[in-house]
């Protein structure tokens, strides 16, 4: 058995960096970190201890149920920026069993994207 010690990072295609680095940067609050040259396009954001990597690829990004969830401190903020910034709710929000608060957005390529508010 492999002993996995944490979660490192999640790689995500992209098409429009620019647009994508507002969504992840300016409108979801993550802070940009060095990213070394790879030879493609790309842009990196610190995620708590994990990390996300968005890549320019020439790839088709399916409309599918796949997505990253961000956990938030200020679910009714949340709300709020996603409307100041025109970005539409696509499932919810709602509540789960376990009282979590959560909804589901997309960014400007497409991702679907789950924002969670878990109250301790």
């Amino acid at each position: 058995m492999i002993k996995t010690k944490n979660y490192n990072h999640t790689a995500l295609v992209v098409r429009d960096l620019e647009k994508c680095v507002w969504f992840y940067g300016r409108v979801m609050g993550l802070a940009s970190i060095p990213r070394p040259d790879f030879g493609f396009p790309g842009h990196w954001f610190q995620v708590g201890d994990s990390q996300l990597h968005l890549m320019v690829m020439d790839e088709v990004i399916p409309k599918s149920m796949r997505h990253l969830a961000f956990e938030v401190e200020d679910f009714a903020q949340a709300m709020e920026e996603l409307a100041e910034n025109g970005i539409a709710v696509e499932d919810g929000p709602g509540k789960r069993d376990d009282g979590s608060d959560y909804l589901f957005c997309r960014d400007p390529d497409g991702n679907l994207v789950e924002i969670t508010f878990h109250a301790s």
